[in-house]
């Protein structure tokens, strides 16, 4: 579809301009001759005119008459009347069928219609407001049995809103058949088709007030929904039969509307141009503000004149203005999006020249409107325009989008390498540092322990039960230190698992039994060898003043996740037993103060419960980060 429209676009001027001339004689032809004449034998041309107000034909009885040919296009002008009374007399020639009509092609406002005195029908509202049927051909059909043998008199009533607008076309009588589809052809061509053409203005006005929506930098397409509703209001004319308003006014906003639509032509020329003088502009608003002051005036007559004389010239005025700003700036710039708005324009102003002279009644008051052909034209190539520009608009969008998002892909990719070389350097430099301090660590506290061994020794004041035990307390502290640099055992229940083959020696000596209830707990990210180290001393420290002082018989290690609010999780360690339920005593109270530093440390809480005869409980409370999610083993 995109590249249909692109051709549609770029095709050469020569050929827009074929189309164009195609186009126009195809429309005026339609207009002009697609209607096929009737016979002449079903038209009435002699009648006798009444300047009258009645409302009946018997009340025409005894006034004066005049004597006309048919159609009369100037006695109401001339007698300054928009009541007139047509008698016509007319043969019945007995060979007619038994449905007939009486059709009038062309009427000014509205009329009635007898046959022999008797009504057989009207166009509508005969009082305020009159019904309008300045496009709307009339068709009246009546039985034949309603003709008289030889001589009968088809009465028109003829009803204006103007004396120099009140007229009435063609008069035909004859068979319904014949008539009925004359009217149905004229009909369609000067009521369905213009109504149409101005449906389309609305919805192709609607669509491109949806894109102006999504894209409002291109003022362009507000201009184009504001001039198109505007003309859409001003073409309504041509089919409305009854108006929302009285028609002085009604008159005086449909020459508005059109000329103000015609300067919103300008301003979306100007802007999808997008090179325009400013100034120029500015004084086409201050003219056409000043012009419009005399509508105000209070008769309408002198207005509607005012509207014919002075407002539309400078419309079209206006028009050739806009075409050759369009042909200028084609030429100066060589800008080929500009050829089928040039074209546009072609056609505009030629069916705009056409309706002037209407209006001026420079051709014959029965010649039809042309300008909504210039609307249609206008809808096809400035929409199909715009929706191009759209569709292009929005693929360098996409495309933009598209490179913005490769590039954001790279950057991300780059960031997340930096990071993840960041991390590793962090990693390395934590891990250096730790094993620094651990080796301090080692070397302050099982270097300590080894000197002073070492030292006992020397002086004889050591037995080998005590020398064996210290050694072997300072070979499991060193494996200690060593499983806490092991990052692949930062999750709790591992950890607590090589804690418990670190003390199997030792539990296995002992007169208890071991309860293991360690569940799946989530690790721990980031706890780093330090933290690790301090959660095994301390769960090691309370395991081994179980097995010291408790005098129990069961021991019972046991973990477990639990929630401690909103969004806030503990990996809960517990390590109790069933002895004497007293706290340790002298040194082994300084053991218990440093499993209270150690736990502070690692921002954990620790809870030592003991109650006598039945325990003691030591519960380790660490914090689980909100963005984890609880592991399995």
């Amino acid at each position: 579809m995109g590249d249909v429209v692109r051709i549609f676009l770029r095709t050469p001027m020569l050929l827009w301009l074929g189309a164009l001339l195609v186009y126009v004689i195809a429309t005026f032809y339609i207009s002009y001759f697609w209607l096929s004449p009737l016979p002449e034998q079903y038209q009435l041309t002699r009648a006798y005119v009444i300047n009258s107000n009645a409302t009946t034909p018997r009340a025409l009885a005894g006034l004066k008459h005049t004597e006309v040919s048919l159609p009369d296009w100037d006695t109401a002008a001339k007698q300054n009347t928009t009541d007139l009374w047509y008698v016509i007399p007319f043969l019945n020639s007995g060979s007619e069928p038994q449905r007939m009509s009486v059709y009038l092609p062309n009427i000014s406002q509205n009329v009635e219609v007898f046959i022999n005195n008797q009504w057989i029908g009207n166009g509508g509202r005969m009082v305020e407001p009159i019904s309008r049927n300045r496009n709307h051909p009339q068709i009246f059909n009546f039985d034949h049995n309603a003709l008289e043998r030889q001589r009968n008199f088809l009465t028109i009533r003829l009803k204006g809103q103007f004396a120099e607008s009140t007229y009435l076309g063609a008069v035909y009588t004859g068979p319904q058949a014949l008539l009925q589809h004359h009217f149905a052809q004229n009909t369609h061509l000067r009521i369905d088709l213009v109504t149409t053409i101005t449906l389309s203005m609305v919805f192709s006005s609607i669509f491109i007030s949806i894109l102006w929506l999504f894209r409002q930098a291109d003022s362009y397409y507000l201009f184009y929904a504001v001039f198109s509703l505007l003309w859409t209001f001003h073409d309504s004319n041509h089919f409305l039969r009854t108006i929302p308003m009285p028609l002085e006014y009604w008159e005086v906003v449909l020459s508005l509307c059109f000329g103000y639509s015609m300067l919103g032509v300008v301003m979306f020329i100007h802007r999808y141009a997008g090179q325009f003088p400013k100034k120029m502009e500015y004084w086409m608003i201050g003219i056409t503000l000043v012009l419009s002051l005399p509508f105000a005036h209070p008769d309408t007559e002198w207005a509607i004149r005012y509207s014919q004389v002075i407002w539309n010239p400078a419309l079209a005025l206006l028009g050739f203005y806009t075409l050759g700003f369009v042909v200028f700036h084609y030429i100066k710039y060589k800008e080929t999006r500009l050829i089928p708005i040039m074209t546009a324009g072609s056609g505009l102003m030629i069916y705009g020249m056409h309706d002037l002279i209407l209006v001026l009644q420079l051709i014959p008051k029965q010649s039809p409107f042309m300008i909504h052909f210039a609307a249609l034209l206008v809808v096809v190539v400035i929409a199909t325009t715009l929706i191009n520009r759209f569709v292009q608009s929005m693929n360098v969008v996409e495309h933009y989008n598209q490179e913005l998002q490769n590039e954001v892909k790279r950057k991300t990719d780059d960031i997340e390498h930096g990071y993840r070389q960041v991390k590793q350097l962090t990693q390395k430099y934590t891990l250096a540092e730790e094993r620094q301090r651990i080796m301090r660590d080692i070397h302050d506290g099982i270097g300590g322990q080894l000197v002073a061994t070492l030292v006992s020794l020397e002086s004889g004041k050591v037995s080998q039960e005590q020398l064996k035990a210290n050694l072997k307390s300072a070979l499991q502290d060193l494996r200690m230190v060593i499983d806490s640099l092991d990052y692949e055992a930062e999750d709790l229940p591992t950890l607590l698992g090589m804690l418990r083959m670190r003390l199997s020696d030792q539990l296995a000596n002992a007169r208890l039994t071991l309860h293991w209830k360690v569940d799946d707990l989530p690790p721990i990210a980031n706890f780093g060898p330090a933290n690790v180290l301090n959660t095994m001393r301390i769960v090691q420290e309370a395991i081994t003043n179980a097995l010291k002082h408790s005098y129990a018989e069961n021991l019972t290690i046991e973990t477990a996740i639990v929630n401690k609010g909103e969004n806030q999780q503990v990996a809960r360690i517990c390590i109790y037993d069933d002895g004497c339920g007293t706290l340790p005593q002298q040194s082994s109270g300084r053991g218990l103060l440093n499993m209270q530093k150690r736990a502070d440390l690692i921002g954990a809480e620790l809870r030592i419960d003991s109650q006598p005869g039945q325990g003691l409980q030591v519960t380790l409370e660490i914090p689980v980060p909100e963005t984890q999610t609880t592991g399995t083993l």
